[in-house]
């Protein structure tokens, strides 16, 4: 809630005229404080960055359709959305294979009871999503997913695809029962933090590619993390660059194991043309131009020069090229952000890594529940809490005559709800001769002054040490 949230307002006619909100946007009967959506037929407040954050929210979108993708004119600048990746990338995901995912995945985080969810109980909370570190906003269908699974709404602040560069930053707020908001907390912290990291990559090679004016493809390898490929793979699409195949059905590559076992390069083509027919692009894995040669000639669409040098796969390329113009060069092997621009040739189409999907740093995110007094930031804890305890004088002497030494040499205290200590009656006994009454170490504040005492306790197994300091101040 923004800083004049709490304060109602009023529908606002000129709303009826702003691209992406007059095609759905309608008056509620006998209340202006709130606004109607034609399409979700929900109720939201008469709040201009309400408006604004529904029109961005996966539900919305998927009962709009096509009007729901109209530009939006984004308050104080929420969005610094870079066109590199299309608003309708969401569309190439499956629906139910994202919902089975996302079943999975939760009944892998709790398989059974959810002792931490007895404790808050289903009371209705708001959460926000922060981003603490340097990112690109991917894995939003994900997150819909796993909190519309439990029941919860999320509304989003950034478009997915958003360079999240100024943080720490408000991405999201969640709104459902406090122990569901907190079963689907770490799931989607999960998803975020790594297809954020893998589209963040993906962003840097494609604005390499593009501050020198090099026009080719750029690929994420199949060394995803097992189980988790569709999210890396999506993730790849928002940061610009291509999925390469997505599995072993997608596309024939016949690698070195491939060739060594059929015996040539020609007859493991021709085999897997039987199989492949027309439908599918043969790729053959290649460590020289001839190799390359004689996979062209034998039918395949394209050749990957593998763990070349820059100029060597520089110089290939263009010998391949002059024999076979249609021929699809693809360069792999060793390819990072530091030395994919030597590799950048009018003579290769395509460049593919696995650091995209193996060596991307995560990006840092936090959910935490809103609550007065609390900071959603979570600032990191810069001196530690002192160990001495302050009490006042009642308190003092009631905590020195319940120090108890259980049978093992071990201190056993007892504290009420008011934070007195109470001595537990019959588990232990007295120790004797162990600790003092102080006497006259606490006196009864006189006129104006006041008196705070200290008291710091430590306990052995042989001994008791009790330090007690007092200090006189002036009310």
């Amino acid at each position: 809630m923004g800083k004049w949230g709490k304060y109602k307002k009023k529908y606002n006619t000129k709303w009826e005229g702003k691209p992406g909100i007059k095609d759905w946007i309608g008056r509620v009967p006998n209340d202006d404080t709130k606004v109607m959506c034609r399409y979700c037929k929900c109720r939201l407040r008469a709040h201009n960055n309400d408006l604004h954050r529904h029109a961005q929210t996966s539900k919305h979108r998927s009962y709009a359709g096509p009007k729901a993708s109209a530009p939006l004119e984004y308050p104080n600048g929420l969005s610094s959305y870079n066109n590199m990746a299309s608003f309708d990338i969401p569309n190439v995901l499956h629906p139910t294979a994202v919902e089975e995912a996302v079943k999975r995945w939760l009944l892998e985080d709790t398989p059974s009871f959810d002792h931490a969810g007895f404790v808050v109980g289903d009371l209705e909370e708001t959460a926000v999503i922060m981003c603490k570190s340097p990112g690109v906003l991917a894995g939003v269908p994900f997150v819909d997913a796993v909190f519309n699974e439990l029941d919860c709404w999320v509304q989003w602040k950034y478009r997915e695809g958003a360079e999240l560069y100024e943080v720490p930053c408000e991405v999201a707020t969640i709104t459902g029962r406090a122990r569901r908001i907190l079963l689907g907390e770490r799931l989607a912290l999960n998803i975020l933090a790594r297809a954020s990291g893998v589209a963040k990559k993906a962003r840097r090679f494609v604005q390499l590619a593009q501050a020198h004016n090099w026009h080719g493809e750029i690929a994420g390898s199949r060394k995803t993390t097992p189980g988790f490929r569709m999210v890396e793979k999506y993730a790849l699409l928002i940061g610009g660059v291509s999925t390469h195949r997505y599995d072993l059905s997608s596309m024939i590559m016949l690698k070195d194991n491939h060739i060594w076992i059929a015996g040539s390069i020609t007859k493991a083509v021709h085999d897997a043309r039987r199989v492949g027919g027309f439908s599918s692009k043969i790729e053959v894995e290649c460590r020289s131009v001839p190799e390359a040669t004689e996979a062209a000639l034998a039918g395949a669409e394209i050749v990957m020069l593998d763990n070349f040098e820059p100029q060597a796969a520089k110089d290939a390329a263009a010998n391949l090229k002059d024999l076979f113009p249609q021929l699809i060069i693809e360069v792999s092997g060793g390819i990072t952000d530091a030395n994919i621009t030597q590799l950048f040739s009018p003579c290769i189409n395509v460049l593919s890594s696995s650091t995209l999907v193996q060596g991307y740093p995560a990006v840092d995110y936090s959910l935490k529940i809103i609550k007065p007094g609390h900071d959603p930031r979570n600032p990191t804890v810069t001196m530690p809490r002192s160990s001495s305890m302050q009490v006042d004088p009642i308190t003092s002497q009631a905590l020195i005559n319940s120090m108890m030494l259980s049978g093992d040499g071990s201190t056993t205290r007892v504290v009420d709800a008011q934070g007195l200590v109470q001595e537990p009656q019959g588990l232990v006994q007295e120790p004797q001769g162990l600790v003092q009454e102080p006497q006259g170490l606490v006196q009864e504040p006189q006129g104006e002054e006041l008196e705070t005492t200290t008291v710091i306790i430590t306990t052995t197994e042989d001994n008791i040490s009790i330090m007690e300091s007092t200090e006189h101040n002036q009310s």
